[in-house]
């Protein structure tokens, strides 16, 4: 007997498969933000430091509001005091806004991730239809 090719269930078969590549695809492109944040923030705050000039210091620090958050930069170019401790301040600052901005992503991508899992049940109890016997 010739078994008929069910389209529903095929459909089915591949939604089991996208989605959590689907999932996973757009997870990736979130997990990593904070973090390569950080690093842009971090060079910022050591090219202050390392500046072998005070002209190129300056200039450092007058790229800081491009290159980090807005109350990181004003930490130092606002702040009073040795520049070390302003940059130590800052930095000190950008991990605290660095764990949240993580945690805030983590947030995100588990919403996604249940989401993206009850839209794929539903759209695969639709696939499937009413059975057939």
């Amino acid at each position: 007997m010739a078994s008929k090719i069910s389209y529903s269930r095929i459909g089915f078969l591949l939604t089991c498969f996208l989605f959590p590549g689907l999932i996973g695809t757009f997870a990736s492109f979130s997990i990593p933000a904070p973090v390569v944040d950080a690093m842009h923030q971090e060079a910022a705050l050591d090219a202050v430091l390392n500046a072998a000039t005070p002209q190129a210091q300056q200039t450092a620090i007058d790229n800081l509001p491009n290159a980090t958050d807005d109350d990181t930069a004003a930490i130092v170019t606002k702040g009073t005091g040795p520049i070390a401790a302003r940059v130590a301040a800052a930095r000190a600052n950008m991990h605290v806004e660095v764990v949240a901005e993580a945690r805030d992503e983590a947030y995100k991508i588990r919403l996604m991730v249940i989401t993206m899992t009850v839209l794929g049940a539903l759209f695969g109890v639709a696939l499937l239809g009413p059975s057939k016997q």
